[in-house]
C-alpha cells in the first residue's frame, strides 16, 4: 500500500462539528478538488471521477465519534484504497485532523498517480480549513 497523508491540520471548529460534517458525503462536494467530476453522493456512499485517472466509489466503513472516520473502496474500482480522518483536540485550534489515504498501486500506477493523489489529500486539508475558517 502507498500512503498519502497530511497531518496535524488545524481546523477552527470542534471535533464534534467536524466529525458530523465529514460523516455525511453529501457535505463533501464542495471539498473536492476541481479535477473531481461526476460527483454523486448519499449520506454514507459516493462516486466520482478524477479526471485523467479513474472512476471511484467509496463508502463509510466505520465511524468512531470524534476519533476516526474510515472510508473504503466500494464496488468496481481500479484499485483498492482506504481514506481515514483521525480527530483530536488541539491546543492552538479546537480540532486537529490527520488525513491518511492508502492505496494499492503497482509501480507503473504509482509513478503516474502519486502526484495527483497527494494533491487530492492536500486539497481536502485546505478545503477543511477554509470551510471552518
Amino acid at each position: 500500500m502507498t500512503t498519502f497523508q497530511k497531518q496535524n491540520i488545524p481546523v477552527n471548529t470542534s471535533c464534534e462539528t467536524l466529525f458530523s460534517f465529514l460523516s455525511d458525503f453529501r457535505n463533501l462536494k464542495e471539498m473536492m478538488p476541481e479535477q473531481v467530476t461526476n460527483w454523486e453522493a448519499g449520506e454514507t456512499s459516493c462516486s466520482f471521477t478524477i479526471q485523467g485517472l479513474a472512476d471511484l466509489s467509496m463508502r463509510i466503513d466505520a465511524k468512531y465519534p470524534c476519533r476516526n472516520i474510515r472510508i473504503v473502496a466500494d464496488g468496481k474500482n481500479p484499485v483498492d484504497y482506504s481514506l481515514d480522518y483521525f480527530f483530536r483536540k488541539g491546543e492552538e485550534a479546537p480540532c486537529l485532523v490527520n488525513i491518511v489515504f492508502e492505496v494499492s498501486l503497482n509501480p507503473f500506477l504509482k509513478s503516474m498517480a502519486s502526484k495527483p493523489l497527494q494533491y487530492f489529500v492536500d486539497t481536502l486539508a485546505e478545503k477543511l480549513q477554509e470551510k471552518f475558517a
